[in-house]
């Protein structure tokens, strides 16, 4: 064997076994997931465009009643943030559906309805003042 491969293997093998202990402990973040679920009704498709600081997951044209879901690590400076603009008809909206400082969740769902958006149904927020309605039909 090459004698700079045979000094390197014990240190990547012990990476490994660090990395599987880490995970196993629990010592890195737990995966989060986010689930957006249009309850607009007869107001139509939902149009939801989601984003980090590090990543854009598209726009996702949602149905009444289907739902889009990401999953994803905190970061560990604790700083995770992802927000989301949401579409339909001649409305424009958007809020942040997680921030670490904020959000302890694992499973994170919300629900746009007309008038706001829902955290598990259960504690709702109006949309923000800068939210609105689109200049140009």
């Amino acid at each position: 064997m090459n004698r700079s491969l045979s000094s390197v293997l014990p240190l990547m093998l012990l990476m490994l076994v660090a990395l599987i202990i880490s995970v196993e402990a629990g010592l890195l973040p737990k995966k989060r997931t986010v689930r957006i679920t249009n309850a607009l009704g007869a107001n139509g498709d939902l149009v939801v465009h989601c984003k980090s600081k590090d990543d854009d997951l598209g726009d996702h044209v949602l149905h009444p009643g289907e739902s889009f879901e990401f999953r994803f690590r905190q970061n560990i400076f604790g700083t995770t943030l992802f927000f989301c603009s949401f579409r339909w008809s001649r409305e424009f909206h958007y809020y942040d559906v997680y921030r670490a400082d904020r959000d302890g969740c694992s499973k994170c769902y919300w629900t746009v309805y007309f008038l706001g958006i829902c955290f598990h149904d259960q504690n709702c927020y109006p949309w923000p003042v800068q939210s609105g309605r689109f200049i140009n039909p």
